[in-house]
Order: structure tokens, then sequence, then C-alpha cells
């Protein structure tokens, strides 16, 4: 009789046991999932820029294919470091994401003499999104109205040349420097606080030169107010289709991209970084979204997170030359 009731017992114990674990799997399956909840996408610099309009783009239409918000953040400061640090020291879990910029990941490890952050061992790479080509514009006053003539005049009769960059050491100065050495040339560079007002200056003929955003020119150029020298890309721009490249005036390795790629704190999970990967694949692949970002002067560039990795090795190594070569050095 006992061992009746003993089995008895194990059965309704075993029962409950079954029970609760066939209640709970589904809640487990769930916690496991990836998102679960809203995301933050920490974009390194100000409204409104290049930087903002492509992340805030890619991130509603990503969304959708992850069935959860992602939330656009901006935490500006020190070229780009603050907000990259503040991704770079986030838990590791995929709710916390940065909308990456060349000038953060590739050119300041090579500039600040301290970095809160290693961009190679910190963060972990999830994709290219888009790359800008800049473009050389000049104030129209300017002694030559065409790329040869600019190359030639530049070693030439024209002397004690400026240019105007959006800081010290950012990508502007640092792709001025670049071809100043190419071409031997003697430039000042004038820096001013930002892309906006280094613009301003060339258009009101304070500098000589200075290379811009395609989309900020592009009005400036249309109404004569600036000329277009050429564009820092290996193809022209599709918004500005009869400006040759610089590379095509015997330069064939100069490339001075913006680019803007989504990375995640080093230790996220490789099927989180995967999930993303695939997710902002299929998203900058999709028609209203490259129009959208097309719109803004951006080339949608999906990579897969090796083809990212390799990228930003190439980047960093390109743009530590071009520092030391410009002797650039934030302190």
């Amino acid at each position: 009789m006992l061992s009746h009731l003993l089995s008895r017992a194990q059965v309704i114990v075993f029962t409950t046991l079954a029970t609760a674990i066939a209640f709970a799997a589904p809640l487990v399956h769930a916690a496991d999932a990836y998102p679960s909840r809203p995301i933050r996408l920490i974009v390194p610099f100000e409204p409104g820029g290049s930087t903002d309009l492509t992340a805030r783009i890619t991130a509603q239409h990503m969304s959708e294919r992850l069935g959860q918000s992602i939330v656009v953040e901006n935490k500006a400061g020190a070229g780009g470091n603050i907000g990259t640090d503040a991704v770079a020291k986030s838990k590791p879990d995929g709710y916390t994401l940065l909308w990456a910029n060349v000038a953060p990941v590739a050119i300041n490890p090579h500039l600040y003499a301290k970095m809160p952050y290693d961009a190679v061992k910190d963060l972990a790479p999830v994709g290219l999104a888009t790359v800008f080509p800049n473009v050389l514009v000049v104030k129209a006053a300017f002694p030559a109205d065409t790329l040869a003539q600019f190359v030639s005049r530049s070693k030439g009769e024209l002397k004690g040349l400026t240019y105007g960059s959006a800081g010290n050491g950012s990508s502007t100065h640092l792709a001025a420097e670049w071809l100043k050495t190419e071409l031997g040339a003697n430039w000042l560079h004038v820096p001013y606080k930002g892309g906006g007002p280094a613009l301003l200056a060339v258009a009101a003929g304070q500098v000589d030169m200075y290379f811009s955003s395609v989309p900020a020119a592009l009005p400036y150029i249309k109404n004569g107010t600036l000329k277009a020298i050429g564009v820092t890309s290996l193809k022209r721009a599709p918004s500005l289709p009869d400006v040759p490249t610089i590379a095509s005036a015997g330069l064939p390795n100069y490339e001075a991209l913006n680019w803007n790629g989504m990375m995640a704190p080093a230790g996220t999970p490789v099927a989180v970084l995967d999930r993303l990967s695939t997710a902002m694949r299929e998203t900058l692949e999709s028609e209203a979204v490259r129009t959208k970002l097309t719109a803004q002067g951006a080339e949608p560039s999906p990579t897969t997170r090796e083809a990212f990795a390799a990228y930003l090795v190439s980047e960093s190594t390109k743009w530590g030359r071009i520092a030391k070569l410009a002797n650039a050095r934030i302190e």
C-alpha cells in the first residue's frame, strides 16, 4: 500500500514538473530570442549630418525586419570618440549598437595621443552600410576651372593657397593633405569647427578650396557660387556625372571616402551579430531604402561581417599613413 502511494506521489510530482516545463519552454525560448526589446543605436555626431541621416533611414526600415524598434541616440563630442567609447563599454548583448564612422574608427586612433577605446579590440563589426564621396570645390574666382588646370597650376604658379577643413585631423583635412603631398603643392590649412562653417568659408571666398560632402555642396555648385574640381571616389558621383575623379589625374590610388557602418561591443554573441548583419544587408538592398539613401548622396554598400572587418583594416592602414604624412596629432 505504501509503495503504491509513493508511486502515485511520484506520478503527481513528475506530472507537475512536466506541466511546468511544458509551460516554461515557450518562455525560455522567448527570453533567448533576439531582439526581445528595443535597441539603441548610438550616432557619435550631432543630429542632421550625413551620418545621422543615414542611421535614421536604416534604423527605421531595419526595425521592421527585426520586429523591434531601433532608437537612434546622438552622443557627439571629441571627433566621434565619446559616442564610440560609450558603445565600446556597453554590455555586449546586442541592445546597444554603434553607427560607426571613418573618423572615430579608422582615423582618430592615429591622431589622438590617448584613446579611450581600442577600435579593433573593443568593437565587433556588423557590416558596412554606406559610402560617401567628397568633392573638391573651389571658390568662384579660383584661377582654374577643370581638374587638369587645377593639377597643373597647383604644381606650378599657384602658391600659398588655403584650404578649409571640418577640423584638425578630420577626413577633410587629411584628404587635402594627401592631395597636397601628391601634387608637391604648398597649401595652408585653415581648420573650422565643422563642415558647415568650412563650406560657407569657401563659398564666401575666405579660403580657396574645401573637400565637401556632395549633397552639401550641390546647391552652391548649381548656382555657380562654387566650382567642382574632382570627386574623391574611384568612380564618378551619380549626382555630379560631369565631374571627374581626382584619381583620373594620374593618382590611381587616391580614394578618400566618408563611410558609415554598424558595430557592436566586443563579446556580443555571434548569433546576434549574424542576425543584425543579415537584417542590415536586407534593409540596404531594398529599393525603398536605396532610393532614400541615394537622395542623401550616400551609396548603399552592404557587406558581410567578414568583409567589413577586412575593410576596417585597410581603412585604418591607409588613414594611419596619411596622418603620419600630414604630421597630424591631437593631444
